[in-house]
């Protein structure tokens, strides 16, 4: 006899790490929590960070729908909102997530801002064990637009890029540390107008942190 699929609450925190570079230290969260069954899910996600020392520059919130449309994908409904640095920015998001095996998983999201603004992202994320506790994360993530904005130095097309290799070790099953190496450049026209107006259009900085779940 099957069991029930029964709704538990699952998630936690996979990144509250300080960065260190030229630029100065600054803070980082990314959070999500979900609760449901294996078919249907609400989910809350949260990030954030700031200058280490100083105010918090950015929060938001997403809040979504997820329906199983396979045995490793998630399709995703929902809103998200930015409490700063636009306190009045609420868009409609659709996204999907998915996993290939036990050590690749991916992610995307479109966008759609209240001034109907079009944006999305996308990462992908790859865990290769070295140990039985110690692994290789290194990640690949970009972020688009369909519109140029003058307010926000953005021209249309992929905008940003980061990758990202950390070293994680698992102290326990739900906690791990980490150390790593972010690299963050700008991307297409949106590079070339930040390198015309005298901007910087990359950085590198090193990182550590650690992550938990429940």
């Amino acid at each position: 006899m099957a069991q029930d699929d029964a709704a538990s609450l699952s998630g936690g925190f996979d990144l509250i790490e300080m960065r260190t570079g030229e630029e100065g230290d600054a803070f980082l969260w990314d959070g999500s929590f979900s609760y449901g069954d294996s078919t249907d899910q609400a989910m809350l996600v949260v990030q954030g960070g700031g200058a280490l020392g100083g105010q918090i520059d950015e929060v938001q919130a997403r809040l979504f729908y997820g329906r199983a449309i396979g045995e490793n994908t998630v399709l995703l409904v929902g809103a998200r909102k930015d409490f700063k640095p636009h306190p009045r920015d609420t868009h409609a998001v659709i996204g999907i997530q998915g996993q290939i095996g036990s050590r690749l998983s991916w992610e995307s999201y479109a966008f759609l801002s209240d001034e109907g603004r079009l944006t999305g992202e996308a990462q992908v994320i790859y865990a290769l064990p070295i140990t039985d506790r110690l692994y290789l994360e290194p990640r690949l993530a970009a972020g688009w637009s369909a519109q140029g904005s003058d307010a926000e130095s953005l021209r249309p097309g992929f905008t940003e890029g980061e990758t990202t290799v950390r070293l994680r070790y698992r102290l326990t099953d739900k906690i791990n540390a980490y150390a790593g190496v972010v690299h963050e450049s700008l991307l297409g026209e949106t590079r070339a107008l930040a390198r015309s107006q005298g901007e910087a259009v990359k950085s590198t900085v090193a990182v550590v942190g650690f992550g938990f779940s429940l």
